[in-house]
């Protein structure tokens, strides 16, 4: 029989539309990537560098993107996979931790890349939404196989 558990970080069976409050386990093995310092110019070539880089190290869910400090200034933006287990030797740069936890607001953007940035602005204009410099992209379907249209995002605000 199929195991039916969810992968980590798919935090709502389906998209969620409106503002949603979600709980996220604080338990979540990952592996990621930090970059310091760096622009909107700079991600293109980051998420294509790191997300190779992470792909080889076994993710059991989707890929995800922290972005801290005010965006309109230099940012850092750290991307990770889950994994059920570190792999015991890392490359360079790759550092093993856990996925932040605690409560989060959460609203699904369904769509390109492109896109994103109006589904922020949207999100964070949002009564529900906290002011905060950390904020987090879950890419809950994977973009090589999924039409543009159907590629699902989920947003994600700190509350704690």
């Amino acid at each position: 029989m199929a195991d039916m558990t969810p992968a980590p970080l798919i935090l709502t069976d389906v998209p969620a539309a409106e503002p949603t409050v979600v709980e996220v386990a604080g338990d979540i093995p990952v592996v990621q990537l930090r970059h310091t310092a760096v622009t909107f110019d700079d991600l293109g070539s980051i998420f294509d560098s790191g997300y190779s880089v992470l792909a080889q190290l076994g993710p059991i869910g989707p890929g995800y993107a922290i972005y801290d400090g005010d965006m309109d200034k230099p940012f850092d933006v750290t991307l990770g996979f889950p994994v059920a287990q570190v792999p015991a030797q890392l490359p360079d740069g790759v550092e093993a931790s856990t996925f932040p936890g605690g409560s989060v607001l959460l609203v699904s953007h369904l769509g390109s890349f492109e896109d994103l940035m109006p589904a922020w602005e949207r999100f964070v204009a949002h009564e529900k939404a906290p002011q905060s410099l950390r904020a987090i992209e879950i890419y809950v379907t994977d973009p090589s196989v999924t039409p543009v249209e159907q590629q699902r995002t989920d947003l994600l605000l700190p509350l704690s």
